[in-house]
């Protein structure tokens, strides 16, 4: 018996043998929150494994306890084929008491094939709204949680759950709600410090965008933005798609002395990245719930967002309360506004970075694995598997 599971015994707690499956290894928040639940799960003495589909990078080879089921980055037609029967016999030769699932495919293919492996909890994770995934996983996702292949589906905010309104009654009672959480460990390092490493300026308030370059991030606004204002500096922490157009753009509104593109940052790096910077900013169209944003808040950044859903949720707006400023997509005025009053005002930053750190408390590591396990063990207080009620 490990040291884990021998100091669960010794406390009663009841442990399983857990796979926490994923659809692919790359950078990205859905891995980051899997792997952070996986090490939270495994500390509370559960025997757990981490499982990808395929690998389009190497990038968490080296976490403890990971499986690759096919080790190509696109395993094209014929690999997505043989997914299904290595996973179903994988799983009954490894005989987990659960699987819990992340991102659509590995929700629907890897649900259907636990429930052919006789896994007996099977529970999906919904980690962004369901009319964001392609047509081919809405269909697989609907048909795997009409037919009983999750016996629970866990979306990561109201406005993931809300995005399945449509969907057949026997999918929508099996939804129930965890929030993302992190378990923060804050920069060592002072502003000044962190900004030189960065290569940052030391003159004037640095404005950070973490994520993805690529449109559902909408990171053109806030060049937009800068350009009209006559002080800050912007930072863009990431890669994709959109980033040759982003550049061109920097140059085309002349501000490019004014922008860093930082590329990928190792998610090691991010405290000291969250401590070089006054403000971040997150002018996203759609989320789940942003890991970006919560690791914001427990940094004590000012925030500013987009007044999405899932944003408006976790920093508790509307009102004049909420732990960030909540800004409307459909113009550019309100963000040059916001940020150059903020870029002005130290004490409105403090302001909003106190209430981001306070909010960030109920988005932590532990209280995201305490939502996952009670649909795994029961508690004290129940004899039976957790069930959300129909609604």
């Amino acid at each position: 018996m490990s040291g884990q599971a021998a100091a669960a015994s010794m406390s009663g707690r009841e442990t399983r043998r857990l796979v926490l499956l994923i659809t692919h290894m790359d950078q990205g928040g859905a891995q980051e929150a899997l792997l952070r639940l996986a090490r939270e799960l495994r500390a509370r003495g559960h025997d757990v494994e981490t499982w990808f589909l395929y690998e389009k990078s190497t990038l968490y080879r080296n976490e403890e306890r990971v499986r690759v089921l096919l080790p190509e980055a696109s395993p094209g037609a014929s690999g997505y084929l043989q997914i299904l029967p290595k996973l179903v016999g994988q799983l009954k030769a490894h005989r987990p008491d659960a699987v819990i699932s992340f991102l659509p495919l590995a929700n629907g293919l890897g649900q259907i094939a636990a429930r052919l492996a006789g896994v007996r909890h099977r529970v999906a994770s919904q980690r962004n709204p369901g009319w964001s995934y392609s047509p081919l996983m809405q269909r697989l996702d609907k048909l795997a949680g009409s037919l009983g292949c999750y016996t629970v589906n866990v979306g990561n905010s109201q406005s993931v759950l809300d995005s399945f309104d449509r969907y057949p009654a026997s999918y929508r009672r099996r939804l129930t709600m965890v929030h993302n959480g992190i378990d923060w460990r804050p920069s060592a390092l002072d502003s000044a410090a962190a900004r030189a490493r960065f290569g940052l300026p030391s003159g004037q308030p640095v404005i950070l965008n973490i994520g993805r370059l690529a449109e559902q991030k909408n990171q053109g606004l806030l060049l937009r933005a800068l350009a009209a204002m006559s002080a800050g500096h912007l930072v863009l922490a990431g890669d994709g798609e959109d980033r040759g157009d982003l550049e061109a753009a920097a140059v085309r509104l002349r501000i490019a002395d004014r922008v860093n593109f930082l590329g990928e940052v190792k998610r090691a790096d991010i405290p000291d990245l969250l401590r070089a910077a006054d403000i971040f900013a997150m002018p996203t169209r759609f989320e789940g719930q942003s890991n970006a944003l919560l690791e914001a808040m427990h940094a004590g950044l000012a925030i500013v967002s987009s007044d999405i859903p899932a944003q408006v949720e976790t920093l508790g707006g509307p009102g004049p309360e909420a732990a960030g400023e909540l800004l409307p997509l459909d113009g550019d005025e309100a963000w040059i506004t916001a940020l150059e009053a903020l870029v002005r005002d130290a004490g409105r930053r403090a302001v909003l970075a106190e209430r981001a750190r306070v909010r960030a408390q109920l988005f932590t590591a532990g209280r995201m694995a305490d939502g996952f396990e009670r649909l795994i063990v029961p508690t004290s207080h129940e004899g039976r598997l957790y069930r959300p009620q129909p609604g």
